[in-house]
């Protein structure tokens, strides 16, 4: 369990809103302690600092949740949430996590808000049984149709016998059976992002693979579908972020991580899709990098690196760190911060979840029932409070489900659970 740094340290003043708390008495009249933070919660008000969360709406999907993705189909400001997840095909659909005795199966499900909840919806052919797992997926529109389209990551159970496979659902959630393409990847994959790499338009697949020192590019290309894979060499195992302009030039770039390299760096677009790297910066071993956000922490217009490391299992002299990276605008990256990472931080993201204009970061302790949160203070990170969630948080989104223009926390657990957390309700 993380401890609260600087227990009574305050955003504005001892008591007001957004200052850290202990209990309600240290917080203003009114105000309640939330979160360890101080709010006026349940006033359905948002009000900057305030870490207000209502009662999440939590639903089992029957697998491990791998990921998260805000889909929204016709582009109107109202997503569906979508989970991918594996699960042990042996006994379907009552089956737990994949393990080493059991074949891995995968599946798509849309979570749908109700009257007063969400309602899992399997999102595919419930009767078509996809052998292998689904480690990440991305949506994007790939076609030019101006509807959004979904791709999956797809990692075979005998990787020595068989590809593993971009699965790319057309139409998804818009045409009434959505088209669906196959196509094989040379690297064994385990990431994927949509993003428009070569400025023309549309939206691009980048591929992470397991163990290559490669990213497999795939162009998007009008009435072809996507150009033939073209490798991209880089870090081992690049684990990479969603792509970001990182040197304010107007296009995409990469910021990427290595597990087996243990390291970060910023590959530079040319415009065109091709990278050219930056500067490596280690990360000590026996530390590993797990997973990589970016936003503009210090709001100086350049956008910056946060990078979630862990220690390695039951080595407990070696504790878990969140490290932040300043972007100065050019590709290149410095050390601004080590943050406290809690047991083992899978993955991150980099949001404002108390609305005060600075983006803050909140980790996935698989080996936790809490979300830390460092709270931004105008560019640095005093403060870290804890967010009670469902045990062994894997995936995590920031964005609007049930449709009050105000985003909430959404939490993918490894043992099947999604939970929405609603902000401010």
């Amino acid at each position: 369990m993380l401890s609260m740094l600087g227990g009574l340290s305050c955003f504005d003043g001892v008591g007001t809103i957004g200052a850290v708390c202990e209990a309600d008495l240290q917080c203003g009249l009114d105000q309640s302690c939330r979160n360890s933070v101080c709010g006026v919660c349940g006033d359905g008000t948002i009000q900057p600092g305030e870490l207000c969360f209502g009662a999440s709406s939590e639903e089992n999907v029957f697998g491990e949740v791998t990921d998260l993705l805000a889909f929204d189909p016709e582009g109107n400001g109202s997503p569906l949430l979508i989970a991918t997840v594996n699960s042990n095909c042996a006994n379907p659909p009552m089956a737990g996590p994949p393990t080493a005795m059991g074949v891995s199966c995968w599946d798509v499900y849309a979570l749908v808000p109700d009257e007063d909840n969400f309602e899992a919806i399997n999102a595919l052919d419930p009767q078509n049984k996809r052998d292998g797992r689904v480690p990440q997926a991305a949506s994007g529109n790939f076609d030019g149709s101006g509807t959004s389209d979904i791709a999956l990551a797809v990692f075979p159970n005998d990787p020595l016998i068989d590809p593993s496979q971009l699965v790319i659902a057309y139409d998804f959630g818009v045409a009434p059976v959505a088209v669906i393409e196959e196509i094989d990847i040379s690297l064994q994959v385990r990431t994927i992002h949509a993003a428009d790499m070569n400025g023309d338009g549309r939206d691009d697949l980048l591929v992470g693979g397991q163990q290559s020192s490669s990213l497999a590019l795939f162009l998007s290309s009008p009435g072809v579908g996507f150009e033939p894979e073209r490798l991209l060499v880089t870090l081992p195992s690049p684990r990479p972020a969603p792509p970001v302009d990182m040197d304010n030039d107007g296009d995409l770039d990469v910021v990427l991580i290595s597990e087996t390299d243990p390291s970060v760096r910023v590959e530079l677009n040319n415009g065109a899709g091709m990278l050219t790297p930056q500067p490596r910066l280690p990360i000590e071993s026996p530390l590993v990098p797990r997973d990589v956000a970016t936003a503009d922490f210090d709001r100086d217009g350049n956008m910056d690196v946060v990078v979630f490391v862990s220690a390695p299992f039951n080595q407990t002299d070696v504790a878990a760190e969140v490290r932040v990276y300043r972007g100065l605008g050019d590709g290149s990256l410095e050390l601004q911060a080590s943050l406290p990472g809690g047991d083992f931080p899978i993955s991150g993201i980099a949001a404002d979840v108390n609305f005060d204009g600075w983006p803050d970061i909140v980790v996935a302790d698989i080996q936790e029932d809490k979300l830390p949160v460092h709270i931004n203070r105008g560019g640095s990170f005093p403060d870290i409070v804890t967010i009670d969630v469902a045990a062994a948080p894997r995936a995590l989104m920031f964005a609007d489900f049930d449709r009050d223009d105000v985003p909430d926390l959404v939490i993918g657990n490894a043992n099947g659970v999604v939970a929405v957390v609603p902000s401010e309700n």
